[in-house]
């Protein structure tokens, strides 16, 4: 069976070549994928030897795991640490985040040459993948080389569910192939219980997303305030994660709370825009210019000024937790586009309540959680979406319970860095360098 799936992911790499050679955003790290060890990894191959690798795909799964891998390297400060990513924006968030303390590189294509390239040099001691990325090759040559392979703030949508149980016989080995599965909650852990048979280890951690909900201090919100020119009594809408049409549904909400009571409030209410991809940001902004409002760019150092009609575009990577302290309602992307929703739970660490689109299938157990809390307006399309953040506009005493339910909900819900870093731990004692060098 593997040599089959082998044959076609180098089928399908073949064909998707020429793709990949000349759109910008697919080549990132092409060459390392392919295998191709950069020449800062092979200079430090005897001391990253025996590591522990970490692998996240983007953005969102680096945020997840950045406090754990903080936290490992601080109880294991003399073992080395490497970590990937897929995709560029990923890979230049770890750059800027743990390159003090780990090797930076992308993760490989699933395919022999490439992956036993690095399991070969690296030798880890241990891989931990972040969430859903199970690479059937990869999990196969881990297993034949002894490489124990976990996962942590592991998740299955009812939809991947749904498609795994379908075809349980061509899945259930490769999760068998894993040493470990750390997964968000108990239903997860159903889910990959029920794919995978009683082989497969499987403890629940709870969210790791949620414990690295710290909110930033005090002073460091009234420095960001003071840098994007906002008081306390500016009303902020802050839209994360967005994606096509979103900003459209965010523009739309944005003119009709300038508009309430004839303008009354137009001095006061202000739009944060935060697209998903960096590669949108020119074209948000010219959005924005085309919906007759004026743009200001986070990256030209720009701010509010007090002539209003204006809109602050966050066209950078990694700042979005922290212009949600800034927030009177949110809104979180990847919810009316078709994408299955970007992390819910970030705004409540202010206590922000938020409104979100149908499309939450990636967070579906969270969106269930905070809607039973009633924390979270979810709605059925882009219409609801502005309705809801208008009633809310104009329902202070609704925002502040809303808020405060959904920053109960993740206050109870952490716990998972401690829980995850026992399991890595636990994982590590069974191993020894010893057993690496046989191989």
């Amino acid at each position: 069976m593997i040599f089959l799936y082998y044959f076609c992911f180098s089928l399908v790499l073949f064909v998707a070549g020429p793709f990949l050679l000349f759109k910008k955003k697919a080549r990132a790290g092409l060459w390392q994928k392919l295998g191709f060890v950069c020449k800062e990894l092979r200079a430090n191959q005897s001391k990253l030897s025996g590591s522990v690798w970490f692998h996240a795909v983007s953005v969102g799964e680096f945020n997840a795991i950045l406090p754990l891998i903080k936290s490992f390297h601080s109880k294991y400060p003399h073992l080395p640490i490497v970590v990937s990513t897929t995709t560029y924006t990923g890979q230049k968030l770890a750059q800027e985040k743990v390159a003090n303390i780990a090797q930076v590189f992308y993760f490989p294509f699933d395919i022999p040459s490439a992956t036993r390239t690095y399991l070969k040099m690296l030798q880890p001691r241990l891989v931990v993948i972040a969430e859903t990325e199970i690479w059937p090759g990869f999990s196969y040559e881990c297993k034949k080389l002894g490489v124990k392979l976990v996962v942590v703030n592991g998740r299955m949508s009812p939809r991947s569910y749904k498609s795994y149980m379908k075809h349980r016989r061509i899945f259930a080995p490769v999760l068998q192939a894993f040493t470990e599965f750390g997964v968000q909650s108990v239903e997860e852990a159903r889910r990959y219980s029920d794919v995978g048979g009683p082989k497969v280890n499987i403890r629940v951690l709870g969210n790791l997303k949620f414990d690295g909900l710290e909110p930033i201090a005090s002073e460091q919100i009234a420095l960001l305030r003071k840098q994007v020119n906002l008081s306390e009594n500016h009303f902020v809408l802050v839209a994360g994660s967005t994606h096509e049409g979103e900003e459209t549904a965010m523009l739309k909400a944005y003119g009709r709370m300038l508009d309430t009571n004839g303008g009354e409030f137009a001095d006061k209410v202000r739009l944060v825009l935060v697209p998903r991809h960096p590669e949108r940001f020119d074209h948000v902004a010219a959005m924005v210019d085309q919906a007759g409002y004026t743009v200001r760019r986070h990256s030209r150092s720009e701010c509010f000024t007090d002539s209003g009609r204006e809109v602050y575009l966050l066209d950078v990577i990694g700042k979005l937790f922290d212009f949600y302290s800034l927030a009177d309602i949110a809104f979180v992307g990847g919810t009316i586009a078709p994408v299955g929703g970007h992390n819910i739970m970030e705004p409540y660490a202010y206590s922000v309540p938020v409104v979100v689109g149908p499309r939450v299938e990636k967070t579906r157990d969270v969106a269930n959680a905070l809607v039973a809390c009633n924390a979270l307006s979810l709605c059925q399309n882009s219409e609801e979406v502005v309705d809801s953040i208008l009633q809310l506009f104009a329902d202070k005493n609704s925002r502040l319970k809303a808020g405060a339910a959904g920053r109960e909900l993740l206050n109870s819900s952490q716990g998972a860095l401690s829980k995850a870093i026992d399991m890595l731990a636990d994982n590590l004692k069974e191993t020894t360098i010893a057993t690496l060098t046989k191989r």
